[in-house]
């Protein structure tokens, strides 16, 4: 007689085997891409402190400092175990991958009929957000997973796992540390929605799994403030305006670009058919459709509450959690269709919006989440090119002004010995201007200065990216194209 767990398993295997495949050539394909966006710091600045340091601090430089160390230790201790390298540093996430795809097979059994678990699987992974931070080395992939860990551990009133997971969340990001207040006031509401009720007494008992990761957070913020004698931004750092309080017109801007990257690159359609069934259930709500609720909008609501009242930029990537969670509930109330032609076809549309989410490209004046999309995946390739289109034109990378994430060194961003790099721009200073679509730094006056009176020197564009070299007019040289 085969076990139960055994015959879970086996069961389990041809809806989660396609995804952990696709995790698995994901991360092979996007193996030589160097670190972007928000990893450089994160996982490649983090990760080669600890990495040089043989972990004999824990305090990182002040200029860099602000998070949490769990991260780069973790990429740096993978790099003790199989080498330093940019395709190691991918391989290295991919254990987080699976786990994702398995606490969200966890999820969807739950809350989904046998018939549905693969649709709703694809659905969620169709997220253009999901897969594009899956080809990276990032955090958020990290939280995610963490994040569903303890969703699980809750419904399946697990405490050890949950307890552990929390741990690990503690000292993860800042967000992973806000998130842990989702995780417990998740919980409140979910015993408050079965029991109706919800004592003091009852309280302090589900706030005991909580405790080892508030002691440990606590005491990583005590000794992070006594070590540098502040906790977020260094006042002194570039980010430190990003830890300011927003004017009433930055709040509501805030208000604004909240609801355009919950929206943003297909997830509209999503949004506006959940709605809709919702609505159209109201008379017979599906029976698992409050917990849901519960699950999606506490993580929505409690970050959103956090980060609205600051200027620091909100990222496509800050929602991830909501992300899926909003396709598991979009899911459930697809698969409680009583239409099939409907559900057939609302099934297509949404798939479709989300897989055109990747050719969302907006005007040059209008920044885009680029780490949030798969249409970044040409930017390795052609920055590679450009840099040797400057190396073989004998072009002085510090004439060369840029923007962000092309400021970091290739030592940085592609874990080499070459430690050169491009300054921030500078119009008035700089000879040469590199520049490309992906960059949101740029002002539009300055995007008008370049493209009206400016040089193009040379361009290089595949797919919806392109990186262009500018040349002020007035510039003596003898380059030859």
């Amino acid at each position: 007689m085969i076990p139960p767990r055994e015959s879970s398993f086996r069961q389990a295997l041809p809806v989660v085997l396609p995804f952990v495949a696709l995790a698995v050539a994901l991360t092979w394909y996007v193996q030589d891409n160097g670190f972007f966006w928000d990893s450089i710091l994160l996982a490649s600045r983090y990760g080669q402190w600890y990495y040089q340091t043989r972990f004999s601090t824990l305090f990182v430089p002040e200029e860099i400092a602000g998070y949490p160390p769990l991260f780069g230790m973790y990429v740096a201790a993978g790099w003790h175990l199989f080498g330093k390298s940019v395709p190691v540093s991918h391989f290295l996430m991919l254990p987080f991958l699976v786990g994702i795809v398995w606490q969200l097979y966890l999820l969807v059994r739950r809350f989904l009929p046998p018939s549905w678990l693969f649709l709703s699987l694809l659905l969620i992974f169709l997220d253009p957000t999901l897969l594009a931070q899956s080809a990276q080395v990032a955090p958020d992939v990290v939280l995610l997973f963490l994040y569903l860990v303890c969703l699980n551990a809750l419904l399946q009133r697990r405490h050890g796992l949950l307890g552990l997971a929390l741990v690990f969340m503690a000292l993860l990001s800042p967000r992973s540390q806000i998130l842990l207040v989702a995780v417990f006031l998740t919980q409140l509401l979910l015993h408050w929605h079965e029991n109706r009720n919800l004592r003091l007494s009852e309280v302090l008992r589900l706030m005991r799994p909580y405790v080892p990761a508030g002691l440990l957070l606590i005491t990583w913020l005590g000794l992070h403030y006594r070590h540098f004698g502040w906790i977020g931004y260094a006042p002194s750092s570039a980010w430190s305006s990003y830890s300011a309080l927003v004017s009433l017109k930055g709040f509501g801007l805030n208000l604004v670009f909240l609801a355009w990257r919950l929206l943003d690159f297909g997830r509209i359609a999503l949004w506006v058919t959940a709605g809709i069934l919702l609505w159209r259930f109201k008379a017979r709500f599906p029976k698992e459709a409050p917990k849901l609720l519960i699950l999606l909008l506490v993580p929505l609501v409690t970050l959103s509450g956090v980060l609205v009242w600051f200027t620091n930029p909100i990222g496509h990537r800050y929602w991830l959690v909501v992300y899926v969670l909003l396709g598991l509930l979009t899911a459930h109330l697809l698969a409680q269709t009583p239409n099939l032609k409907l559900r057939r076809t609302l099934y297509v549309v949404l798939a479709v919006s989300l897989v055109s989410g990747h050719f969302w490209v907006y005007p040059e004046r209008i920044a885009k989440g680029w780490d949030a999309t798969l249409a970044h995946l040409p930017y390795f390739t052609l920055r590679q090119e450009m840099m040797t289109y400057l190396d073989q034109h004998q072009i002085d990378w510090q004439q060369v002004g840029s923007d962000f994430p092309n400021l970091a060194p290739p030592a940085a961003t592609d874990l080499t010995h070459d430690q050169r790099h491009f300054p921030a721009k500078d119009l008035r200073r700089h000879t040469y201007i590199l520049y490309s679509n992906v960059f949101n730094g740029f002002t539009d006056q300055e995007l008008a200065e370049l493209q009206r009176h400016w040089i193009t020197v040379h361009e290089v564009r595949k797919g919806q990216v392109y990186l262009r070299l500018y040349r002020k007019p007035t510039a003596v040289t003898t380059l030859s194209q």
